[in-house]
Formats: C-alpha cells, structure tokens, sequence
C-alpha cells in the first residue's frame, strides 16, 4: 500500500460512524466466544463505507488471562479503572462480560456493579459464562439463557428465573448468551440492529455463513448430553420423541415404551423439562422446520411432512405462533 492510500484509508475511517464495544474477559473464557465476537465487530469496517467498530478487551485487574484452552490474552484495559473514573468517552455501545465457568465473590461483586452501571446508562450488556448465573442470581434478569449443559441444572438451582434453550435471550438492556459460536449470532444481531441489516449480511457472506441464526433458535444438541441430569427415563422419553419427528408417537405409546403411566410422564417432563411433553415433542418438530426453512431451500410442503405435520395450514398456523411469521416471509427474512 502506498503512503498517499494509507493516508486516503485513514481518512476515509475518520469520516465513519464510529461504535465502541467493550469485552470484559475472565478467567478460563472461551476463547471461540471472543473470537466469535471480535471477527465479527471488526468485519464491519470490510463490509460497511460508513461505519466501523472499536473493540476495547478488559480483565478485572488489567493483567492478562487464559482462555480455557491455555492461550494467553493481554486486555487493552482494567475494568476496575472503567468503574473508578467512569465510562471513557464516548461510552461503549455495547459491553460483553465473556467468563469462564466460574467467577470468586470478588469477580462477581464487580460484574454485579458494571451491569448496574450500564443499566443506568442504557448501554446494552450481554452476558455468558458465569456471569449469566450471577446476574440471574442478583435478581437483575427474570428470564435469559446459558450454554445447554447448563440450562437443566439452572432451572432446579434458580426456579424464579424463565431459562429458555435459545441462542440468547434479552430482558431489557440485559442480554444472556449461550456463548460458543452463539456468541457470533448475538454479534451478527447486534450488528444488524444498530449499523444495518446489509451490512450484517455482508459480513455473514464474508465469514463463509449460510444463513443467520434467530435469537430463539434452539441450541444445537444431543439429548443424551443436554438431560443428562434428568431422570434416565426422561432422557429415553425424549430420544423416542426425536427419532420420530417425521411420524410423531402418541404420548400413550411413548408412556407404554418406557414403562409408565401418562400421568407419570407428564409429571416428569414438567419437573425437569418445564413443559408437557407434547409441547415439548410439539416444539423440536417445529425447530426441525425452522431449520429447514432456515437452512435449506425444500418447499414449505416437503418440511411440513419432514417434521410431522399432515396438514399444511396446522404447520403454517403454528410456525408464525412460535416464529412471529409463516415459513416463506420467516425464509425471505433471513435471506437477506
């Protein structure tokens, strides 16, 4: 690059509309949550002429740490320093709290205290990791979202709090992350809501992404891991439910399988599932469509039969109930 085009690049950059998201990270983080992140947020320079984002990366302390697979990150700044003197300006458009599975009383005290702080600031704050757990706990959230292996445990430790298997979860200004690749929808969202919708297309066909996944989405899952901690029972109810998607079984047969009444399974499912079984069996046929509908390009027909449903207007009907759209306008949606 020559001196006279890094000159008109720079100045070009000045002339954009300018976002600042800030990431704090802790301990044992996953490093593919920041990455996920990150390549995302700094794509937006690539994909837009008018906009860019700053990342900023913060520990508790401003010392560097370690994701959990062992890699060493140096923060740009101490979070502690951020609360002390107040929000740098111009404040973040957005702050990321990416922890590692555990967080000390202390770590915990300080995240309770950034989310307090960006509230009161209207600064949108997501949360994954740890964090979710605490900010559940603090009463700041009454619904949100965690990694799957997670969600079961949360739902017995924190009952007051509505945890729903999605890709994240908004509750105000406070947003909940499953984390992972997750971590790049929420990203994409954010992109799309706040700079434009083409360039968060933009940057999907730029990082190689067939299709944007919905916030609601169901995590991606195996039965046998995501209900480990539910009775083996329940476990068994379930994988009979998702090897029979295209030909659902009647509760009463799934009941007779697994050598219990009606009754008992429905008592199961909603101690440990939170929901009947067959909304439960009901909602993975339905997540299989949207998927179909998502990922895919089978006529609307083919995917209503794929996922059980002989009547196409029962499948319509209730696909824009649980997706606030019918499967075409839902596919034209994300497609652009």
């Amino acid at each position: 690059m020559t001196q006279f085009h890094a000159i008109e690049n720079r100045q070009l950059l000045q002339h954009r509309r300018r976002f600042n998201a800030a990431i704090l990270l802790t301990d044992a983080f996953s490093l593919l949550s920041l990455t996920s992140l990150t390549d995302v947020l700094h794509t937006v320079q690539l994909a837009s002429q008018d906009a860019c984002v700053d990342v900023s990366l913060q520990t508790f302390d401003g010392a560097p740490v370690r994701a959990r697979s062992k890699v060493l990150v140096s923060p740009d700044s101490s979070l502690s320093d951020v609360l002390k003197h107040g929000f740098d300006l111009p404040k973040p458009d957005v702050y990321v709290i990416c922890s590692g599975a555990q967080m000390s009383e202390a770590e915990a005290a300080t995240t309770l205290e950034l989310v307090r702080k960006c509230r009161m600031a209207s600064i949108p704050v997501c949360a994954m990791g740890a964090a979710v757990r605490v900010i559940a706990q603090s009463g700041h959230i009454t619904k949100g979202t965690d990694h799957w292996s997670r969600i079961p445990v949360n739902r017995e430790t924190l009952p007051h709090i509505e945890f729903e298997d999605s890709i994240f979860v908004r509750d105000g200004n406070v947003f909940s992350c499953s984390g992972e690749m997750g971590a790049m929808d929420f990203a994409l969202n954010w992109v799309e809501d706040n700079v434009a919708t083409k360039t968060a297309a933009r940057i999907r066909n730029y990082l190689l992404l067939q299709s944007a996944r919905s916030p609601d989405r169901a995590q991606p899952w195996a039965a046998a891991d995501r209900y480990r901690g539910a009775p083996v029972k329940v476990q068994k109810a379930i994988e009979l439910m998702l090897n029979n998607l295209e030909e659902p079984l009647p509760v009463n047969e799934i009941a007779a399988s697994i050598g219990v009444s009606v009754r008992q399974v429905e008592r199961m499912f909603m101690r440990h599932i939170g929901t009947s079984p067959l909304r439960f069996y009901r909602k993975q046929r339905l997540e299989l469509g949207r998927s179909l509908v998502e990922d895919t390009n089978m006529p609307v027909t083919e995917i209503a039969l794929a996922c059980g449903f002989k009547s196409l207007s029962s499948f319509i009907k209730l696909f824009r109930k649980n997706f606030g759209a019918t499967p075409v306008m839902f596919r034209a949606t994300n497609a652009a």
